[in-house]
């Protein structure tokens, strides 16, 4: 019995959302290497190189930005949020983002490989083909966004939730997935079902699976041969 007056704490369940200041100053009108953005709102205009290096950003906020194709080596974000950004193509691999918001941004074949996520949101976007290869997440959402032939070989995701998502010819192969909700999204194509082990899904997505794991398993359903 729990001491008299004790309050057990809430079950976390969602990303903790970014600590941002009311007031934001304006950013650098051009990215550089081994820069801090502290506390800045950038738009469209700031320029960005092809290749990034050691950028770090915190309670800063992107709006529009035209990241597409850009390489980052070292990108560091915390309580960061992106909203309407293009990043399609975009190589982020081993970043480190704690408490980072995606908004209806465009993530088609952007390169998560390898990154640590902590408290990621990405909502209403489009990240066909993107990559998690061996990325390492806690408490990742997505929502309403298209995963269509996402990689997430080797990802490692406790605490996660692909919600309402599109996971057509997504590659889930050797991935470990504690305490994940995949609740409407497709599941009914997905590569690597097996390692689905440990996800929640919801009763109308049991056939659908079902489809996956019997392939996986390699088990034929054929008639029943004549005697």
């Amino acid at each position: 019995m729990a001491p008299r007056g004790s309050r057990s704490r809430p079950t976390k369940r969602r990303p903790e959302a970014p600590d941002l200041p009311d007031d934001l100053a304006p950013a650098p009108a051009a990215v550089e290497g081994g820069e801090l953005w502290d506390c800045v709102e950038a738009g469209a205009e700031v320029g960005v190189p092809e290749r990034v290096a050691d950028l770090r950003i915190q309670e800063s906020r992107w709006v529009g930005g035209g990241l597409a194709g850009v390489r980052f080596t070292g990108l560091e974000c915390r309580d960061v949020e992106f909203v309407h950004c293009d990043l399609s193509g975009a190589r982020l691999e081993e970043a480190v983002l704690t408490r980072v918001v995606f908004t209806d941004c465009r993530l088609t074949g952007t390169a998560f490989d390898g990154a640590q996520l902590t408290d990621v949101r990405i909502a209403d976007s489009t990240g066909d083909l993107a990559g998690f290869r061996m990325a390492r997440a806690r408490f990742l959402l997505v929502e309403n966004t298209s995963l269509r032939g996402a990689d997430f070989y080797e990802f490692d995701g406790e605490h996660c939730a692909l919600i309402g998502c599109d996971l057509g010819e997504a590659n889930f192969d050797s991935a470990r997935l504690r305490e994940t909700d995949l609740h409407g999204s497709s599941v009914d194509d997905v590569r690597g079902a097996l390692s689905l082990r440990g996800a929640r899904i919801s009763p109308d997505q049991i056939v659908p699976l079902a489809t996956g794991l019997l392939d996986a398993l390699g088990i034929e359903v054929t008639e029943r041969p004549s005697s």
